[in-house]
């Protein structure tokens, strides 16, 4: 690939360079623009199908030599390789190099890839250009990667990518590979900010493991992608504030100093992008196929305002299991098909509409945990029930406790009851008949002692009516045995023999119980008298070792031995038992 010079200066042009090369050759040593395009917007479109000659051509190689090698620059002046207009044919590969100087290309036109594989640069702006593909895994710029309108009909692959700064695909047109991805950038990592607004992409947009230093904007993209795979695939991803799939403010490419294009040309892919048409200043977030954010971090919030999904089956959803974030704001359109998961999940703030979710069996929140609600528009607590309810062809519990946390939290107590409420009608829709009647009486409101208490009595009263009312018919029949009772009397009689057990029982265990507790109140105070006893004789022997010790030291015997009590032991201070042989008066007692 080297071409050895022939001039009289090293740093001069080497022979063989077509005129566009030469100009371009001394535009790098100059730091200055070279700019080739002929003032015609349809001539200078690199997306037309006009064609551009050899005026305004350069070779990839010689682009090559002046990235990795090229002639220093004029004095006073810094190199940089800018270029305008101009077609590099030939493969640009400076895979592996190192390229100091600013490259800034506009209006361009490859006529194949470019390789930057594993290549060190720093900072990169490629603006209206089209590339057949871009292949740069693991490139590492130190500052920016800018590819804002560029066309890139064979995507964009920027597999463990290390951008210093900012990487801006504003307005970029990307079709998919053969592999059916539009940009593959598994594990890149962003210093500051992503942002691929009003950006199409035909093919899927994968992300996975990437990380974001600041935001991640999507708004007013359009992800396309009617194949097996998703538009979005981006599990596992760190965002350091953001996610935004909303709609586009305004022109997002106002920063670029080259004046927009004229929008609304066909797309390389011409298959998908059929389904683009123009593209407006103000656009909403458009996806149509899966999404996947699966484990994701976000520091700030992810952002669905006014967003378009268009799932293509039950397949498709839109996945956010155990995605962490303080705030989701789910506004966009209700999707017509797919699913919407969030189990696992894991907000500070949940911001809703009533017309975001889609319809029943095809949301999953089990297991999402939200510490506050809030919502945008009308949400009545019976469309919110029923969003429970559509949540999950089962039932389960902790979606409702969940909601009736949240109320809890609000201070609304009465939308909270009536969560629960909700909660244990759905638990008995799903019990056989027998279960659910016994279910409703047992947990309905207000049912306590006093109820049951009712129940029993109201029995008993059905008991003495029923009695009464068979009795004269007992009294005017013939004299019966045991075995001529009447049924009705017998069912009365076991209700009321089965009632008297089972109150008995019921007393009998609180007699039981009160006993229980009396007799443990007992054993504590006896206890606790013990205990007091015995520290007071312990405090007696040791005031009477003091005194002791003092008459000791005095040269006197000890006090038992003066003035010995006969009715008090010595060692326990309690009172002595009598002597062998003596009763209790002092009188000799019978052998």
């Amino acid at each position: 690939m080297s071409i050895a010079p022939t001039g009289d200066n090293d740093h001069d042009p080497p022979d063989g360079l077509t005129a566009a090369e030469a100009g371009m050759w001394h535009a790098f040593r100059n730091g200055s623009v070279y700019d080739l395009r002929t003032g015609d917007s349809e001539v200078d479109d690199p997306h037309g199908r006009h064609p551009w000659g050899p005026e305004r051509s350069v070779r990839a190689r010689i682009v090559a030599r002046l990235l990795l090698d090229g002639p220093p620059a004029l004095p006073g002046r810094l190199s940089s390789f800018r270029l305008r207009g101009v077609k590099v044919t030939g493969v640009l590969d400076v895979a592996g190099g190192t390229v100091v100087p600013y490259v800034g290309l506009e209006q361009c036109r490859f006529e194949r890839e470019m390789l930057l594989t594993e290549a060190r640069l720093t900072t990169v702006r490629l603006v209206d250009c089209s590339v057949p593909r871009l292949e740069a895994a693991r490139v590492h710029t130190r500052g920016d990667l800018h590819l804002p309108r560029c066309h890139f009909s064979g995507g964009v692959r920027l597999t463990g990518a290390r951008i210093g700064a900012d990487l801006l695909l504003n307005q970029a047109v990307v079709s998919r590979d053969r592999h059916g991805h539009s940009i593959m950038a598994d594990g890149i990592s962003v210093g500051q900010d992503l942002r691929a607004e009003m950006m199409e992409s035909h093919g899927e947009l994968s992300l996975r493991g990437a990380t974001v230093g600041f935001s991640l904007s999507l708004r007013g993209s359009r992800l396309r992608n009617a194949q097996e795979l998703r538009a979005l695939n981006a599990p596992r991803m760190t965002v350091g504030h953001t996610l935004s799939l909303t709609s586009a403010p305004g022109n997002p490419c106002a920063s670029v100093s080259t004046p927009p294009r004229a929008q609304g040309r066909p797309s390389p892919d011409s298959a998908g992008a059929s389904a683009f048409s123009a593209l407006p200043r103000e656009q909403r977030f458009e996806c149509v196929g899966g999404v996947r954010l699966d484990d994701g971090r976000f520091g700030d919030a992810i952002d669905f305002e006014s967003a378009r999904f268009r799932l293509l089956g039950r397949e498709d959803e839109i996945s956010l299991r155990r995605v962490q974030t303080p705030e989701l704001r789910f506004l966009g359109e209700r999707p017509e098909e797919g699913r919407v998961v969030l189990s696992g999940a894991r907000v500070d703030k949940l911001v809703d509409r009533a017309t975001s979710w889609p319809g029943r069996g095809r949301i999953s929140i089990d297991g999402f945990v939200y510490s506050t609600l809030s919502w945008v528009g009308p949400f009545p607590l019976d469309q919110r029930l029923a969003w429970l309810a559509e949540a999950t062809d089962e039932y389960s519990s902790q979606p409702y406790e969940q909601l009736a946390a949240a109320f809890h939290r609000a201070g609304d107590d009465h939308a909270a009851t009536r969560v629960l409420r909700a909660q244990q009608r759905r638990l008995r829709a799903d019990l056989p008949w027998p279960g659910r009647a016994w279910h409703a009486v047992r947990n309905a409101p207000g049912t306590s002692v006093a109820l049951w208490a009712a129940i029993v009595m109201a029995l008993l009263v059905v008991a003495w009516l029923s009695t009464r009312a068979v009795l004269p018919d007992i009294g005017n029949s013939a004299e019966l045995g045991p075995s001529d009772a009447p049924p009705v009397v017998v069912a009365i009689v076991s209700v009321i023999t089965a009632s008297g057990v089972l109150i008995g029982g019921i007393l009998n265990g609180l007699a039981k119980f009160v006993r229980a507790r009396g007799q443990n109140a007992s054993d504590i105070v006896q206890a606790r008298g013990q205990a007091d006893a015995d520290l007071m004789r312990a405090q007696a022997e040791m005031r009477r070792a003091e005194a002791d010790m003092l008459r000791a030291r005095a040269g006197l015997p000890p006090a038992e031995a003066l003035s010995p009590d006969p009715g008090i032991a010595p060692e326990t201070g309690r009172p002595a038992p009598p002597a062998l042989g003596e009763n209790e008066d002092g009188a000799p007692s019978p052998p």
